[in-house]
């Protein structure tokens, strides 16, 4: 099934007569590439979806509106990045929206659900860099659960929940292999991780 904002595209330009090629030259692409977006395996990155917009003449339901970004039906919006505690850091905030991307099952009825880009390997071999998460926000995990623990300095962290005590929070990470203790009042928020892609 294709992605509903490629979807869009597609009978955008089936309906002013425009071909793939078209899409190609415009964006600078070879054909391998045009076919990778088309067959989902290639994410449209938001300045081409800016640039599709207007070759389109914003007719392939608005992406963009009023110069903000707009989500369309099964779409939430895809944020930062996140990864290991030193080297990442994540805000979740409109200024940091990187495009949206197909709503994951697990996420329906989920209020301000929304996706995180994968930036380290200390979750290898269950999450490799790239990857998307999709997130049900300010959900306490159940033990053994994967979560993202976001700190009072803003660090975005993906780890797996162990258990939490009054004043403690327990994480564990793959690689390397160790647990992590953070105390609460370090912790701004955690959400439970419901799915990848």
């Amino acid at each position: 099934m294709m992605d509903p904002e490629i979807a869009a595209i597609d009978a955008a330009m089936r309906e002013q007569g425009k071909t793939k090629a078209d899409l190609g030259r415009l964006l600078g692409l070879d054909s391998a590439s045009v076919s990778r977006i088309f067959g989902g395996k290639r994410r449209l990155q938001l300045h081409e979806a800016r640039e599709i917009q207007a070759w389109l003449g914003g007719t392939a339901r608005a992406i963009e509106a009023g110069g903000k970004v707009m989500p369309m039906p099964g779409l939430v919006p895809l944020y930062g990045w996140v990864g290991a505690a030193t080297e990442s850091r994540l805000t979740i905030a409109e200024q940091n929206l990187r495009g949206y991307v197909p709503m994951h099952p697990n996420q329906q009825h989920v209020r301000d659900a929304f996706a995180l880009e994968v930036s380290d390997i200390s979750m290898v071999p269950r999450y490799e860099p790239g990857e998307i998460i999709y997130v049900a926000p300010n959900r306490w995990p159940s033990r053994g659960q994967d979560c993202v623990m976001v700190t009072i300095e803003g660090a975005g962290l993906l780890k797996r929940f162990v258990r939490r005590d009054p004043d403690l929070l327990v994480l564990h990470q793959l690689n390397p292999d160790k647990e992590l203790h953070f105390e609460m009042a370090q912790v701004a928020a955690i959400h439970s991780v419901v799915g990848r892609g």
